[in-house]
């Protein structure tokens, strides 16, 4: 599991991304200061386990 969270952490720098954050099943990514939102809103996630959110948010952020 720390294998991804790095991972993580690596593609989020790749596409500037500064901050990551769960609030409930919301995914909240800051680049320059700014959420980015899709449609105004925030991705939400759909997968309750740690593994299957960490694989969730992965191909979110591969598709910045």
């Amino acid at each position: 599991m720390r294998l991804q969270v790095g991972e993580l952490r690596l593609l989020a720098a790749e596409r500037g991304i500064t901050e990551m954050e769960t609030r409930e099943d919301r995914l909240m990514l800051t680049r320059n200061n700014d959420y980015i939102t899709l449609g105004g809103k925030f991705r939400r996630l759909t997968k309750q386990d740690a593994k299957g959110r960490l694989n969730e948010i992965k191909k979110l952020m591969l598709a910045l």
